[in-house]
């Protein structure tokens, strides 16, 4: 006799229920990697240091990059101090913007010959040397903005990290003017300000973010001429930008989503596929 077996009976084969099996395993791995409430805040800031849009951390190394220019340290020393850790920022800000291969590539050359230059005019070079390297110190940075601005206009939401990378930006601004102002009165061997005395970095530095505040004590003036056409345009391109777009990210902010959880989401959104590998 013959006996009709139906899928769904209880001779059916076990294949179907393979599917099951792979796509518990997957969610089981994905989990896994993604859940990093059992690591500790070091192994946190590892995988932050490698996750897309890590804006916080590098706002950290900002304020590494503020105080080193307002201390008060001058010299080759310190020409070579600023140059290695404005170069650690461009590297961070190019890695977490997820900018091309080819441009990484291309910043890394740019940022190693720039230390290599700096440690040799930090031994033998004069005040226009100086400013040479304080120049494209502030060329290198300037491409830091336009990375983290590309990458947070397309940021499907906004987050605690597009926030954060715009004030990245702002700050940014702020460094660029500040180096290239000082770069300017090194290179021409003239005073920026109006006012006599020695005037360094950390003066430059309190200068460019005063002036982009439109803050105007009035202690630091820029002298007629180019200086007065920087100290112009810090101040339109601060002030446009944190009315336009700063302000406008933060009136679409979505509210806070926790560190550990806004980094496992980036993680995530890193590791998805993307549509054209060589686009």
């Amino acid at each position: 006799m013959m006996v009709a077996v139906t899928p769904d009976g209880p001779g059916a084969p076990d294949a179907p229920h393979a599917p099951d099996q792979t796509d518990d395993r997957d969610d089981r791995d994905t989990s896994e990697i993604l859940d990093l409430s059992g690591l500790s805040r070091r192994q946190a800031l590892r995988l932050a240091t490698r996750a897309p849009d890590s804006y916080v951390l590098l706002l950290f190394l900002l304020v590494a990059d503020y105080v080193l220019l307002t201390v008060g340290w001058s010299g080759g020393g310190a020409l070579v101090a600023r140059t290695v850790l404005f170069a650690l920022t461009v590297l961070l800000a190019f890695h977490t913007s997820r900018v091309g291969p080819r441009i990484q590539g291309v910043a890394r050359v740019l940022v190693a010959l720039t230390v290599l230059v700096s440690i040799g005019v930090a031994f033998g070079g004069g005040d226009p040397a100086f400013g040479a390297i304080t120049f494209v110190v502030s060329l290198l940075i300037l491409a830091c903005p336009m990375a983290i601005g590309w990458r947070i206009l397309h940021h499907e939401r906004v987050t605690g990290e597009t926030i954060a990378g715009a004030i990245c930006i702002y700050v940014l601004i702020g460094m660029i003017f500040a180096n290239f102002d000082y770069g300017i009165q090194l290179a021409s061997g003239s005073d920026f300000f109006a006012q006599s005395g020695p005037h360094g970095l950390p003066d430059f530095a309190y200068f460019s973010y005063i002036t982009m505040a439109t803050v105007g004590y009035g202690d630091l003036t820029p002298t007629t001429g180019l200086p007065r056409t920087m100290a112009v345009m810090d101040a339109l391109v601060g002030q446009v930008f944190l009315v336009v777009m700063l302000a406008r990210l933060v009136s679409m902010y979505g509210g806070p989503r926790g560190w550990r959880r806004g980094l496992e989401e980036r993680l995530h959104d890193d590791e998805q596929p993307a549509g054209d590998p060589e686009g």
